[in-house]
């Protein structure tokens, strides 16, 4: 009985320090957002503004773009690659259903995102704009890794937050504020579900019967 209890404290423990990193992830990737966001609304408005003779918006709006797209790619790179995705694959370790998951959210949201960087950097060239289409696509992979993942973080935790930021990031492939909001569902989510973890004690497994001698 004390080994089954230990095992499952051992177990539940396990899961916090996953479901902590994702949520930390999470964070980053929220600022991340807020970050580009701003920041293209003040390109947008910046384009009507008054400029100095000689600074058309033909090459002004691409490099601020860029640099939008690097500086949130770095924050978003941080989240990814020290927080979320480690916490994912702590998760398939423990249970082989995030395997795919975990393996989608890698290939497409780590991988495309440095790809996005690059192609913002070499936005000027055309093989900029190929970067861009191919980081695009594996982006579309990590999204369908996260849906996944929304869904079987559902059927574990039977939380309908999860169920939410599932559908919002399948929205997200085709409108990005989706996304946005999906982000911080996952996040609310995940704290609940770490102090679900904390505060819920183990089940204790009944003695074997006492057969008489």
């Amino acid at each position: 009985m004390v080994k089954d209890l230990t095992a499952q404290v051992v177990s539940r423990a396990s899961y916090v320090d996953a479901y902590r990193r994702m949520r930390e992830g999470a964070l980053y990737l929220i600022i991340a957002f807020l970050l580009v966001g701003v920041g293209t609304i003040a390109v947008f408005f910046s384009a009507f503004a008054i400029r100095p003779p000689g600074l058309g918006a033909a090459w002004t709006f691409p490099v601020v773009v860029a640099i939008l797209i690097i500086i949130g790619g770095v924050i978003g790179l941080i989240g990814l690659w020290g927080k979320f995705v480690p916490g994912v694959r702590r998760l398939a370790e423990l249970n082989p259903e995030f395997g795919t998951s975990s393996t989608l959210i890698y290939v497409g949201l780590f991988w495309g995102l440095i790809l996005m960087m690059i192609g913002a950097a070499l936005l000027l060239v055309v093989v900029g704009i190929f970067i861009v289409i191919v980081a695009a696509i594996l982006m579309i992979l990590g999204y369908v890794g996260l849906i996944v993942l929304g869904f079987k973080l559902h059927d574990l935790e039977r939380s309908g937050l999860y169920l939410a930021a599932g559908i919002l990031f399948i929205i997200g492939i085709f409108v990005s504020i989706a996304s946005f909001i999906a982000w911080i569902l996952l996040y609310v989510a995940l704290g609940e579900s770490i102090t679900k973890a904390e505060t819920v004690p183990p089940t204790p497994t009944a003695p074997p019967p006492i057969t008489p001698a």
